[in-house]
């Protein structure tokens, strides 16, 4: 049997591969927890409008998508994620999914790397959040597309995504109302 590649996506891999796959699976991660760790300049914020978007932090579990990619593919796909994940560390994980394990290749926090900025209080984490907007979309339309990807394959998403989304929709909503006295 023909080697399998596979990449695990925890935020918008998840629902936006971008990249030619045969089969996607339910995969449980152990070991790494999603965190919004990382500035975005360019697909989901903007130097003038930096948003927030997720990577892998050491410890606890992600729910996530894992794609297997042809192996006819796997060079250009291999080729395209460099490019697209350039501010990550590329890593070899295994996976859980109900089929059996798998080994995939995912993308962790780089400390090193100018856009890591580590998790930031609950309120500058929102704010960035909301700010955010890019090549791609809004810091906020990914955060919710993720939490939509976890809720569409029967996971709940961690209690951090929701608190962010609830805390990003107050200051959405503060911004639409009018000013007091």
């Amino acid at each position: 049997m023909a080697r399998q590649h596979w990449v695990f996506g925890y935020g918008s891999l998840m629902w936006q591969p971008d990249f030619p796959y045969v089969e996607r699976r339910p995969a449980l991660l152990r070991g790494w927890h999603r965190a919004h760790a990382l500035y975005s300049t360019l697909a989901w914020g903007s130097p003038e409008r930096p948003g927030l978007i997720l990577t892998l932090l050491p410890g606890g579990s992600c729910l996530g998508l894992a794609f297997r990619v042809a192996p006819g593919h796997w060079l250009q796909t291999r080729t395209y994620l460099r490019r697209r994940e350039i501010a990550y560390r590329h890593i070899q994980i295994t996976a859980r999914t109900a089929r059996g394990d798998i080994s995939a290749l995912t993308f962790a926090a780089d400390p090193r790397h100018g856009r890591y900025i580590g998790n930031q209080p609950l309120h500058r984490g929102a704010q960035m959040v909301a700010q955010g907007e890019g090549g791609k979309g809004t810091s906020r339309g990914y955060l919710a597309g993720t939490i939509a990807a976890v809720r569409a394959m029967g996971g709940q998403p961690e209690p951090s995504l929701l608190r962010l989304q609830a805390a990003v929709n107050v200051i959405l909503r503060d911004r639409r109302s009018p000013e007091g006295p």
